[in-house]
């Protein structure tokens, strides 16, 4: 898989909300949802504050691809689900580090059904 670029990475690392359309079997875009966002070095992670029932998740375990935009790009990307504790750990910890002001949203997020609704984005 295609590492992030820097500017990509930045533009991830510095957005509080990002959207994210998933690709349908035909390739055509979903509407968009707004999500959060979180990485660990060079990995991004998203989470379905919901858990694996969403439409969007459900969409995204499908077909594994999608795009997300943010700061004014949008990126191709393709989704892998996340089950390695030490993975989630990441992802977590992410969560916590950006979103921290929102300490009730963080928690949730951390609760099983979110965390078992974990992806990690790659670029396509």
């Amino acid at each position: 898989m295609p590492d992030w670029s820097s500017d990509a990475l930045g533009a991830l690392r510095s957005t509080e909300e990002v959207q994210l359309a998933t690709r349908r079997r035909d390739g055509t875009l979903r509407n968009p949802r707004v999500i959060w966002v979180v990485t660990s070095g060079q990995r991004v992670f998203i989470r379905s504050t919901n858990g694996r029932s969403t439409a969007w998740f459900r969409a995204a375990t499908a077909t594994s691809a999608g795009r997300l935009q943010a700061r004014g790009a949008a990126y191709d990307v393709t989704f892998t689900e996340v089950d390695d504790e030490d993975d989630l750990a990441l992802a977590d910890a992410g969560y916590r580090a950006k979103y921290a002001h929102y300490p009730s949203i963080v928690a949730h997020l951390e609760e099983h059904g979110p965390r078992a609704a974990t992806l990690e984005v790659h670029p396509a």
